[in-house]
């Protein structure tokens, strides 16, 4: 037990207390009455909270399901509206909810802080993995190792015992799981993103000795680079290459996208790229750089006019050919950035066209294949809007969209404007006017 002004505040983890008891243990703590290691006992207290808070929510995640069992998307679908996050993060709450109830034991022991998050997600992929006659044991395994184990090593404590429960199942896995290679792009600061690649782990080493072998295993005169940074710089000569000749390396022409060559976009005022300011520049498929950044590559870009309104949002792309459709897919392309469905990030570019009002082949085609009837959207979104999970309206003039799920709950995407006002933020407010007064007119200090 710890002294904390006049009581005494338990060692954490607590065993045996309500979620509501929990919070009441840590309210109103005076940090300042504590010893260095009552701090760190607290920060375990409030540790294990966020972990039964987590658990709780599971249950109510659960409620949504058992309530709306319409389509497995619905429900993570509502959640990343509602929380304002990523549908991933929303399936992944969604997943988690729905498979600790099928282990008691394992939502047990995070409702009691034994587990985080991280953890319950590694216990039950790898259990997931295992024989069925085998998952119990696996479960109690895994329940005994957490606490003393960091999720990495969990993850490998446990993966070893599949294998090891059924080498065949596991090499039968392994073939499968091929199926999922994939390779994303996830945004980070200061103008630098992380581009991952999930392969097979022979193909994953055979790429990594490749780069090795390019970047080379020791400097090279006067090259002050490290050896990382060799190694990402060889990376990315490879697509560099790719992109400026619209070849592969066997000469294959790249594929065209929306009928247009593959590029990159960066969105930049006139005044900015004239150094006339330092307002940020919008690179696609990523999002804001510095003006450094877009002067650097403007030195070889070909550029094309937009349009916009006073709010920012573009309303046209100019062209020096008439083709309206390629030139109406560019206005859209440009005026959404991303998908329209709220928190979706999957740039405008790789999505589909989707009309708001649906199609409707007896009308005119230029009637309905405008500009305020068009909008970008996911294959994802756009699938779940034909099965009438959703509905969507857009306003032409705020560029809102709203979006009204089965259940009747709505929510808006907000415009993503190509220029934006940063007068505000670099303009410093005028100095207060001089007082004629005398020094007893004037307020302190005279």
């Amino acid at each position: 037990m710890l002294p904390v002004a006049g009581a005494e505040l338990p060692e954490f983890p607590v065993v045996g207390v309500s979620l509501v008891e929990l919070a009441g243990l840590l309210d109103g703590v005076e940090l300042a009455d504590l010893s260095f290691g009552g701090v760190v006992s607290v920060v375990q207290g409030f540790e294990q909270l966020i972990r039964a808070a987590q658990a709780a929510q599971a249950v109510a995640v659960r409620e949504l399901d058992v309530r709306r069992p319409v389509h497995p998307s619905v429900v993570p679908d509502q959640l990343a509206c509602a929380l304002v996050s990523t549908r991933r993060s929303a399936q992944l709450l969604h997943v988690r909810a729905c498979l600790t109830a099928t282990h008691p034991s394992v939502h047990e022991a995070w409702a009691a802080g034994t587990l985080d998050a991280r953890k319950v997600d590694v216990l039950l992929a790898e259990v997931m993995l295992a024989d069925p006659a085998a998952r119990d044991t696996t479960v109690r395994l895994g329940l005994a190792a957490a606490p003393r184990m960091t999720a990495p090593q969990l993850a490998r404590h446990l993966r070893a015992a599949v294998i090891a429960t059924d080498p065949d199942a596991a090499q039968t896995r392994q073939i499968s799981a091929r199926a999922d290679r994939a390779v994303s792009l996830t945004a980070a600061p200061d103008g630098m993103a992380w581009l991952s690649a999930y392969l097979p782990a022979p193909e994953a080493v055979m790429a990594f000795s490749v780069l090795d072998a390019l970047a080379g295993t020791t400097r090279i005169g006067a090259d002050q680079r490290s050896v990382d940074q060799r190694r990402a710089d060889a990376f990315a000569d490879v697509f560099t290459t790719i992109l400026h000749r619209q070849t592969t390396p066997d000469g294959t022409p790249l594929p065209r996208r929306h009928g247009q060559a593959i590029t990159i976009t960066v969105t930049v005022a006139a005044t900015t790229l004239l150094g006339l300011d330092q307002h940020p520049a919008q690179l696609g498929s990523y999002g804001p750089i510095t003006a450094a950044m877009a002067r650097e590559l403007a030195q070889d870009g070909t550029w094309r006019r937009l349009l916009t309104d006073p709010a920012g949002l573009v309303t046209d792309v100019a062209t020096t050919t008439y083709r309206p459709g390629a030139d109406l897919t560019r206005t859209i392309i440009a005026r959404d950035v991303t998908c329209t469905f709220p928190g979706c990030r999957q740039p405008a570019t790789r999505c589909d066209l989707d009309h708001i009002t649906p199609y409707d082949p007896s009308q005119p085609a230029h009637t309905q294949t405008t500009a305020d009837n068009l909008h970008a959207l996911c294959r994802h979104h756009h699938q779940a809007k034909t099965k009438k999970h959703w509905n969507v309206h857009r306003n032409p003039t705020t560029g809102v969209t709203w979006w009204t799920s089965a259940d009747g709950l709505t929510f808006a995407r907000h415009p993503t404007p190509a220029q934006i006002d940063y007068t505000a933020l670099t303009t410093h407010p005028p100095p207060p006017p001089r007082h004629s007064g005398t020094a007893e007119d004037r307020p302190p200090p005279f």
